[in-house]
């Protein structure tokens, strides 16, 4: 979390490989290395994503930072956190920016934040590509329902009318 350059997830890398090695050479049996990720919540690093992408196996946007930090506005303070808006174009626009590149450069793509709770932002989600969407539980039904009634085609039409009208 809170990754803001490359160099970070080099040295982490660096570190969870030479844990990995050790447990290998500690334990008899064959331990499998974990899957490494990055959390996409600083807007830097929409910007770094082809040299991240050589790095990990999968990217998951932590939505309600990368909303805070796009819009440089406090959630957590009541003078401005009505100013806090998943749909506003700059998050949409950055979203969908994400989602295309993970796809151009075949990396897993999950969203983990309110904005996939949410009927409209999981649509919206899934039309950009996301692969996998992290929410409270009690919104699991109703998302369900609304993925199975909207047509897909639908939902890309609905994006394509936010993001460039």
């Amino acid at each position: 979390p809170m990754v803001s350059a490359v160099s970070e997830v080099t040295d982490a890398i660096r570190m969870i490989n030479q844990a990995y090695y050790e447990l290998c050479s500690e334990y008899e049996e064959r331990i499998s290395r974990p899957s490494i990720g990055l959390t996409i919540e600083v807007p830097g690093v929409v910007f770094q994503l082809r040299d991240l992408a050589e790095k990990v196996d999968f990217f998951s946007v932590g939505s309600n930072d990368l909303t805070q930090y796009l819009l440089a506005v406090d959630r957590n303070n009541a003078q401005v956190a009505s100013l806090h808006d998943a749909y506003h174009p700059a998050v949409l626009r950055a979203l969908n920016l994400i989602a295309e590149q993970s796809a151009q450069y075949l990396v897993p793509l999950s969203l983990c934040g309110e904005l996939a709770g949410e009927p409209a932002g999981a649509l919206l989600l899934l039309a950009m590509g996301f692969d996998k969407l992290s929410m409270n539980g009690h919104n699991i039904a109703r998302i369900k329902w609304v993925i199975r009634h909207v047509e897909f085609k639908r939902a890309k039409i609905i994006l394509y009318n936010l993001l460039f009208y």
